[in-house]
């Protein structure tokens, strides 16, 4: 009985000491995010252009975007602001705010709530087509590379960049895309920002694994204490980076990489279909930029963005470089916070810089010039 009594004591003893712990963390993080100040990211409407620059080692970036995306690297309990809510705006199919933004959708899932702007011969007009990373989730709209670049370029030249970006789209999607919306929009310049993750096949979702190895506990009660603690999500948060460390989960390239040779082929397929539709409108090249949030040199996703950069100079496209990103960049985390991996103001600054160089000096594009 005495042994009894000792175990059940001891199991008490534990519990205690897990739900003090559990407590003290609970109580910790509200006092972290209470106090925490997150600053607001500034319009792009007075965001000044960079000067051109013959190099990205000569971009500098305003000290005040710099401040807003560090900010938020440092919240380490996502705020109530934050968390995703429904939303009803006139126009759009569906909405939501996500990090304390606005996402508006239309039928086809791009970042629109009006229909687009009618063709003007006197305007140049740019589509820029991608994914999500193009779509720009957990971020202002106003902070995206398609708009800054529109704002920028629009100081010089009679302008209008469309942001066509679409959440989870791959190469093929990107492609059928194109070949819908050129006789609607009637481009004179297609741009395609690629993101890595382009070479999967049309559909294929990442991180097909996640639910290996789920944390030993009745399924409604973790669920229950992830809802309605910020404790609890913050180690779901931790057990889910710790099971990426140890490859026990799949991260952002396991996907790509499982048969990259044969997504190689279909990739570079689907870019040279896309730039001879693009050719056969009568338009220029296409023209192609890899963006990365996590540029790293000479790492997986350097020679993934490598690949993709021949496979789209083999097509005929014109290929805005990254060589030079990667080395001035290496190893800068620039994605929105801990719970959004998707690129910043920071990123999306820097992107609209090289697009701007890249595109100032176009023989087509100074018949517009005001």
């Amino acid at each position: 009985m005495s042994r009894v009594i000792s175990a059940c004591a001891n199991v008490v003893l534990v519990v205690c000491s897990i739900a003090l712990t559990v407590l003290g963390l609970e109580a910790f993080l509200w006092v972290t995010a209470s106090t925490h100040t997150v600053h607001a990211s500034p319009p792009a409407s007075v965001i000044a252009p960079p000067p051109p620059a013959s190099s990205i080692h000569k971009v500098v970036i305003p000290p005040d975007i710099l401040a807003a995306a560090r900010s938020r690297q440092d919240v380490i309990s996502m705020p109530e602001s934050w968390k995703r809510r429904a939303t009803t705006v006139a126009g759009a199919v569906r909405a939501n705010y996500w990090h304390g933004v606005l996402h508006v959708y239309n039928s086809d899932g791009m970042r629109w709530a009006r229909p687009f702007p009618d063709k003007q011969e006197d305007v140049y007009r740019i589509i820029v087509v991608g994914d999500s990373l193009t779509y720009g989730d957990g971020l202002a709209a106003e902070g995206r590379f398609t708009n800054l670049l529109n704002q920028w370029l629009n100081q010089q030249y009679r302008i209008e960049v469309l942001n066509l970006g679409i959440d989870g789209r791959q190469s093929e999607d990107v492609l059928r895309l194109t070949r819908r919306y050129l006789p609607i929009l009637k481009p004179d310049l297609v741009v395609y920002s690629v993101c890595l993750n382009d070479f999967l096949p049309s559909g294929r979702g990442q991180y097909s694994d996640n639910a290996a190895y789920p944390f030993p506990a009745p399924e409604a009660l973790k669920n229950a204490f992830i809802r309605h603690t910020r404790a609890g999500a913050f180690l779901s948060e931790q057990y889910d980076a710790a099971r990426r460390r140890l490859h026990l989960r799949a991260d952002f390239f396991d996907d790509i990489l499982a048969d990259f040779d044969g997504y190689q082929l279909r990739f570079a397929s689907d870019v040279a279909e896309m730039n001879r539709v693009v050719r056969a409108a009568g338009l220029p090249p296409l023209v192609g930029m890899v963006i990365d949030q996590f540029p790293i040199y000479g790492q997986r996703g350097y020679r993934i963005a490598k690949i993709a950069e021949s496979a789209l100079a083999t097509a005929g496209a014109e290929v805005i470089e990254t060589e030079d990103y990667y080395r001035r960049y290496h190893g800068h985390s620039m994605n929105i916070s801990r719970w959004e991996g998707h690129p910043n103001e920071v990123a999306n600054f820097i992107w609209a810089s090289m697009l701007s160089s890249g595109l100032r000096g176009r023989p087509d594009l100074q018949a517009f010039r005001r």
